[in-house]
């Protein structure tokens, strides 16, 4: 509480009889052990000691491997080299592979997660000293399918390790514990370690003089029970009461405790900077030691190094490249010019996720805008496609000299300069470069492609942790904290579902044996205990004890943990609150609403510029900001990726199937003698043959042949439609209309235009989809285009579409026409629910009128946020004019 004596994060005097009597103290983690050490230094300098020696303190595995090392020295184990964790996850992927192609018996859908899970199995059974090499053994692991076909892989990974003379740290300890004890090996005193695996113990046993087990003493402190209603809740209050007491108690040491540290670090963290007023230019002086890093490949710094890598091989994606374009760690910087813009979008447009860096490398090259030519971006990759990369074949080691290359070519880490934190992301990257090259005799000579996995995984293994200055205040996960005494610990996310976790025992090792030999979480008795000790730990370690839970996670009811029954619970009433800075600026400032809706008028030089024909008015009708935001400021959202046909490329190619078609037929005399399936058939492929190269090598050709059989049934169904029409003759196709609408300029192309037995002209719009005459009418015609045909065209005696759509074939148009199912000439009743005209002419005056309204009002510079139902499904300027957002559409 306020105003009691403070506690160290370890009080070493217990520990400094030890030290002066040999001791080396082993700790369960390498956290406890920096601790001790600056503990240690800090008594020294107490002292007033000007020089002393270190603490021999170390984290248990660091001690056996070093024990391990002096007796390779000594020639008293085997002879062979360490495996480091990323290498021994390679030799795991590169033997699952070949098992793969021998067996050919299974599929993997995430190799990498199965080497991991591999690795972790093998590490297990060496520990808890479990001899695969038994029959017994042996037969029980092929009881079950996955454990059999691990134990086929643990064997060929075995031969591997014996052929290249390595072997994993866990083959290391059980070589010493098999050696005879080392001359002068110190005793030791093992430091709050709640178990040991059976090999580390024997190991122990064999090498150290004494072994003397220490346990932190300390009483139970308080505890208190905080339930919340949700995890953000829980989360602000956590970061609230460690800025709180932090400021109150500068000197206390304080610990949050999470317990699903993957998930809640990041939003905990963003907490806490708003706390401390850390998210703007004092983002790096947040005065919080956090004990997990992040995989070095997510670094922005190695993220972006890792893509410009990526745009030697032959294909990246377009994830990547955007995040290229934007690195401010590439001297290759187009900023966001207008040139970029225009160039991504077309990227984008094209549809695929993934680009061919030869496309890219033209293309970038190519983009125009005005005077300005080619990207930087364009000129970077046109510098390590010199290089000549893509189809060599190297090693690990001859790889990085390569690739030091490529990242000359971008100028990386770019003009800086770089902070502490990607500072020391740029050194670990050099590290992770000189671990990867020393893979000659793992991998042997790769290409480009499987090179760059390879990295890419090496630095997924590595872990970016920042070097901070000491703090008080600390972030743990459950193990980190284990040892470490505070005066104030809150335990984050301790419900039911969480604390104890479940068991999960590993896949690739028989249930049995591992109850039977105690592996961790094999079951939830073994989970039970674990958590249960470190529960009492964090009581004895701490003052005082904050343990909370949600009531809900993601909408389901929780439970508080098992560990928490029988204590009292209190109910934390507060809802998640808004920063104190902003609630006071919100009481100080004075709301203004501003409802712009008008944009400055067209001036006749941009009307010169503005293109879009009969779009301009359907922008206008469904909503003026779209038409606005679109015809006027060229706002466009980027296209989406997609793997097959989209929509609007199925109704190109329908288009062009019927141009053919009607190419070939001319008039309903030809149409009752034609060969229809032939004729069918021959227009269906004349498109197909006429699609985009790019659309071929999108799509791929069986997309393309199938596309063409679903043309060819749909263009039979079509021409049975077409055969109960009175007699007409196709007076013109894909025909150029030009006009305008107070001033507008237009010009339109018209599909189909036909001449009618008794007189006039019917104007066909084809479309593919279900269609409806109410989008003609009314002041705001969703679909104004056949109306503007109606109003611009020659002797036009109706207007209709052509509705060409599997089973669901028809016409349907409004006119002066006869002998044509589904164009209505009873106006008056077809348009009653939207018009009041009750002639083809008057109906002609009603779209004059609406037409040249809207013309005017896009003119005046109208941009209202109004939009016609079902307008925004397909817009994708919601981001723009936030009509989603109550009360800011518009302003």
């Amino acid at each position: 509480m306020p105003g009691q004596t403070t506690q160290r994060l370890y009080d070493i005097d217990p520990l400094v009889p030890l030290v002066e009597a040999g001791y080396h103290l082993l700790t369960p983690n390498y956290r406890l052990a920096r601790r001790i050490k600056v503990e240690w230094d800090r008594r020294q300098a107490q002292l007033g000691h000007k020089a002393w020696r270190p603490a021999p303190v170390h984290p248990l595995e660091s001690w056996l491997e070093a024990s391990w090392r002096r007796a390779r020295r000594a020639e008293a184990v085997p002879a062979r080299s360490l495996l480091d964790n990323a290498g021994a996850r390679e030799l795991w992927l590169d033997v699952i592979a070949r098992d793969r192609q021998q067996a050919g018996d299974y599929s993997l859908l995430q190799p990498e997660a199965a080497a991991d899970i591999a690795a972790l199995a093998r590490d297990n059974l060496l520990r808890w000293r479990v001899d695969t090499r038994l029959p017994a053994v042996q037969s029980e692991f092929r009881l079950d399918a996955d454990c059999g076909t691990f134990l086929r892989w643990l064997h060929a990974f075995e031969r591997r390790l014996e052929k290249d003379g390595v072997g994993t740290l866990a083959d290391c300890v059980a070589d010493l514990a098999e050696s005879p004890r080392l001359p002068e090996q110190p005793p030791v005193a093992l430091l709050d370690f709640d178990e040991l695996p059976p090999l580390y113990r024997a190991c122990l046993e064999t090498q150290a003089g004494e072994v003397r087990e220490i346990s932190s003493p300390g009483e139970p402190g308080e505890i208190e029970v905080v339930a919340f209603s949700d995890r953000a809740v829980e989360l602000q209050a956590v970061a609230a009461w460690a800025a709180g007491l932090h400021r109150a108690e500068p000197a206390s040491t304080i610990a949050v405790v999470l317990v699903d540290m993957q998930a809640d670090q990041a939003p905990l963290e963003y907490q806490l900077r708003r706390e401390f007023g850390c998210l703007g230019d004092d983002y790096n002086s947040l005065p919080v030691n956090f004990s997990a890093g992040i995989s070095l490949d997510r670094a922005p710094v190695i993220r972006d190094a890792l893509r410009m890598l990526q745009s030697s091989c032959r294909q990246m994606s377009l994830r990547d490249v955007l995040g290229l374009v934007q690195s401010r760690f590439s001297l290759a910087c187009d900023g966001a010019s207008d040139l970029l813009v225009g160039f991504l979008q077309d990227l984008y447009r094209d549809g695929r996720e993934v680009v061919d860096t030869g496309h890219l490398r033209s293309r970038a090259a190519r983009a125009q805008l005005g005077e300005q030519r080619g990207l930087d971006f364009g000129r970077s990759l046109y510098r390590v496609f010199e290089l000549r990369l893509a189809n060599r074949t190297l090693l690990p080691s001859e790889w990085v000299a390569e690739w030091g290359r490529v990242l000359d070519c971008f100028g990386w880490p770019g003009p800086g300069p770089l902070d502490s934190l990607e500072y020391q992301q740029v050194e670990a990257w050099y590290q992770t470069l000189d671990l990867f090259a020393g893979y000659d005799r793992l991998h042997g000579p790769l290409g480009l492609q499987a090179a760059l996995d390879a990295l890419q995984r090496c630095c997924r293994s590595q872990v970016s942790h920042p070097q901070t200055a000491d703090s008080n205040l600390q972030v743990l996960g459950p193990l980190e904290a284990a040892g470490l005494q505070f005066d104030y610990l809150w335990l984050c996310g301790a419900q039911g579902g969480r604390w104890p976790a479940a068991a999960r025992p590993n896949p690739f090792i028989p249930i049995a044996l591992q109850l039977r030999s105690g592996m961790p979480h094999a079951s939830s008795q073994r989970e039970w205990e674990f958590a249960s000790s470190l529960m009492n730990h964090y009581r004895c370690s701490s003052r005082t004890l904050v343990a909370s839970y949600c009531n809900q996670v993601d909408g389901v009811p929780e439970l508080p943990g098992a560990l928490l029954a029988g204590l009292p619970v209190r109910e934390h009433s507060e809802q998640a609150r808004l920063p104190d800075e902003w609630l006071q600026q919100r009481r100080c400032c004075e709301l203004e609403t501003l409802e712009d809706r008008s944009a400055p008028p067209v001036g006749t030089g941009e009307l010169a510029a503005v293109r879009g024909g009969s779009g301009i008015l359907e922008d206008q009708a469904n909503c003026p900001f779209r038409a606005f935001a679109r015809r006027r400021l060229s706002l466009e959202p980027l296209g989406e990726y997609r793997t097959a046909l989209s929509p609007a490329e199925r109704g190109e190619l329908l288009h062009a199937a019927l141009f053919t078609l009607w190419g070939r037929i001319e008039n309903s005399e030809a149409l009752s003698h034609l060969d229809e399936p032939t004729a069918a058939a021959e227009a269906a492929a004349a498109a197909i043959e006429a699609a985009p190269a790019n659309l071929r090598e999108l799509v791929g050709v069986r997309c393309l042949e199938l596309e063409q059989e679903r043309l060819e049934s749909l263009l039979l169904e079509w021409l049975s439609v077409e055969k109960q029409r009175a007699p007409f003759a196709v007076h013109a196709r894909e025909a150029v209309l030009e006009g305008a609408i107070e001033g507008i300029p237009l010009r339109l192309r018209i599909d189909r235009v036909d001449e009618l037995e008794g007189g006039g002209r019917l104007i066909i719009d084809y479309k593919s989809g279900r269609n409806s005459i109410g989008d003609w009418l009314g002041e705001r015609p969703a679909r104004p285009q056949l109306p503007l045909y109606g109003i611009l065209g020659e002797d036009v005696a109706g207007v209709a579409y052509a509705q060409v759509r599997a089973r669901e074939c028809r016409f349907l148009g409004l006119g002066d026409v006869e002998g044509v199912s589904g164009v209505r000439q009873d106006l008056a009743a077809a348009v009653k629910r939207y018009s009041s005209a009750d002639s083809w002419e008057a109906l002609q005056a009603e779209w004059r009128t609406s037409l040249d309204q809207l013309a005017l009002r896009f003119l005046a510079g109208d941009a209202a946020v109004d939009p016609l139902p079902r307008a925004c499904d397909y817009c994708g300027l919601q981001a723009v004019c936030r009509v989603t957002v109550p009360g800011e559409a518009g302003q």
